[in-house]
């Protein structure tokens, strides 16, 4: 007869493993991973997902599992999570590039500040992009979605049974393909309405000599970019909405799981 401490201790390896998996996805993963989460809460966040988690995962878990599987399996079982935690941290970044680009062409370039979520320097439009689109992912239910994706890949990734592929490389690539595209995206009307400010102040410098186009120019240019991407910030919601499901559908896609079911997951 089984008593409940042998039961616990059989336990112990499928809990490693899920501990695992999970663990690799909040260390990653955005907004989880954000270093304004104090580390004990972190770990307390890990272990109660994984004691939620185990009960589903237990039932399909294979039986036997040893010390040795655990240490070598858990290394794929991280894998798992951190790849779907790096592919939406690079989403994220795009928006880190549209501000980026769009500051240098409007000459905040040298207004570095720390973003406190990575300990980072990073620019003065690219933090509020950044702040906007974490904030947007987290309404729409992303971080929701991010769980159930995880839960889902045990139905094709069970415990112990990874293989390595190439599907993790073409999700990262692509992922940064749809990051450096939406920074662009976000970041465009900054950029051709501060060129079109310089083609101005240019011909206007050849019209009237005397005006001071330097001191100018640097306030208009400062003025129209704020001006312009506040506006284009607030109609283009729709599309960081729609690029926020698409890369969540591009997770999903990428562990063979049906994309169709992030809408309802959020």
């Amino acid at each position: 007869m089984s008593t409940p401490l042998f039961e616990i201790l059989s336990a112990l390896p499928v809990f490693a493993l899920v501990l695992f998996r999970i663990s690799g996805l909040m260390l990653t993963a955005p907004i989880f991973a954000s270093q304004m989460i104090p580390g004990r809460v972190r770990v307390a966040m890990i272990m109660m997902t994984a004691a939620i988690m185990f009960p589903v995962v237990n039932a399909q878990a294979p039986s036997g599992i040893g010390l040795g599987a655990v240490v070598v399996g858990g290394v794929s079982e991280i894998m798992i999570g951190a790849t779907i935690g790096l592919a939406l941290t690079v989403f994220i970044m795009g928006a880190e590039v549209a501000g980026r680009t769009a500051g240098q062409q409007a000459g905040l370039s040298m207004g570095q500040i720390v973003d406190p979520s990575t300990n980072e320097q990073v620019s003065t439009l690219g933090a509020l992009y950044t702040i906007v689109l974490t904030m947007l992912f987290l309404a729409i239910g992303g971080h929701r979605a991010t769980m159930a994706a995880l839960l889902d890949t045990y139905e094709v990734v069970p415990l112990l049974s990874f293989q390595t592929s190439d599907s993790m490389v073409v999700l990262l690539v692509e992922m940064l393909t749809a990051a450096f595209v939406l920074g662009i995206r976000i970041g465009a009307p900054i950029i051709v309405a501060v060129f079109l400010s310089g083609v101005a102040l240019g011909f206007l410098s050849r019209t009237m000599p005397q005006l001071n186009i330097l001191s100018v120019g640097f306030t208009l240019r400062l003025l129209i970019a704020l001006g312009i991407g506040g506006v284009a910030l607030v109609a283009s919601g729709d599309m960081l909405v729609e690029a926020a499901f698409d890369a969540l559908a591009m997770v999903r896609e990428s562990f063979g799981l049906d994309p169709g079911l992030t809408r309802l997951a959020t």
